[in-house]
């Protein structure tokens, strides 16, 4: 009777998961469940998305509320409320906190819309919208951008980060219109 068990148990019993763990070219995806209350029609409550990024850095993406789709062979996760954070090898963090995002599952890239916030030190970055580039570890920020930091303040139609070298380019889309800068010292 016992050989029946473990028999049933081994073959014809499913067990139930808990994450998903997808490799890829030595990068690592954690999909955490936190909360799998509401799985209706693609909707996931408290999803938390984790991505080891290059060099030692992580990228971690949580959302009060998904919902998950399927375009073009990629899965994409729209999400709402949201907060990201980046953090490197030396776990400096940029938080960014916004309305809405599309997260690609495939590519890791993300789109980030409405009420933009980027934290990192005492500065503060404000926008309408907000790119992840996985590939090349770039944070473009655009639309009404305003930044507050320590030394004053900057009004630019965008600000680029690449979280591999720190090099940070701030410009215009038009090369005539020139960057706002206000110094506070």
């Amino acid at each position: 009777m016992s050989l029946l068990f473990f028999f049933y148990k081994k073959y014809f019993l499913e067990e139930t998961v808990q994450s998903k763990n997808v490799v890829k070219d030595q990068t690592k995806l954690t999909l955490e469940n936190v909360n799998k209350e509401e799985t209706n029609n693609n909707f996931i409550k408290k999803l938390k998305y984790k991505v080891k990024l290059s060099k030692d850095g992580e990228y971690e993406i949580n959302a009060k509320s998904s919902e998950i789709s399927y375009i073009d062979n990629a899965e994409i996760v729209l999400m709402s409320e949201v907060t990201a954070i980046f953090l490197d090898s030396k776990k400096r963090k940029i938080t960014i906190k916004s309305d809405k995002a599309k997260f690609n599952t495939t590519t890791y890239d993300t789109n980030f819309q409405g009420n933009i916030e980027i934290k990192y030190f005492k500065n503060t970055i404000k926008s309408n919208k907000l790119d992840f580039k996985y590939v090349s570890n770039d944070i473009i920020i655009y639309e009404n951008v305003a930044y507050n930091g320590s030394y004053g303040s900057i009004v630019a139609d965008n600000i680029r980060i690449n979280l591999l070298s720190k090099n940070i380019n701030i410009f215009m889309d038009n090369p005539k219109n020139k960057v706002r800068i206000i110094s506070s010292q």
